[in-house]
């Protein structure tokens, strides 16, 4: 079974993108495409990771973010930041909220695919040293 992705990002073609990348990597791809959807999703269970942009509508990235790494059921799931805010104080911002890793659009598809199946092997050596 291939390791499954949540997508929360509000741009169509971005979406389209990430799909097809992630999916080509060997990922399931889920998607959501706002903070609320996101997080929904998130609770429902069976993502190995979720890839989180800043700027969504009803509730931003940090706040789903901060949100996944509150809560007991989810805060192992790793949450990779892909947006275009490159603002040293967005990276903070990112980082303060408990991302993983950080990654600026425009991205190298090669890089998110490796980014995302390292947050996974990080979570999981992390999971098996307990």
């Amino acid at each position: 079974m291939n390791p499954k992705v949540l997508v929360v990002e509000d741009e169509a073609n971005v979406v389209e993108l990430l799909k097809v990348n992630l999916g080509a990597g060997g990922f399931d791809v889920d998607v959501a495409m706002d903070g609320e959807e996101g997080m929904r999703k998130v609770m429902q269970g069976g993502h190995d990771a979720v890839v989180l942009d800043i700027r969504l509508p009803l509730k931003n990235g940090w706040q789903v973010c901060r949100e996944i790494k509150a809560n007991t059921k989810t805060s192992r799931i790793p949450v990779v930041i892909l947006t275009a805010a490159t603002q040293k104080s967005d990276y903070e911002e990112s980082k303060n909220a408990g991302c993983d890793l950080y990654l600026s659009k425009p991205f190298d598809p090669c890089e998110l695919v490796d980014a995302v199946k390292e947050a996974i092997n990080r979570n999981r050596n992390a999971r098996l040293n307990k």
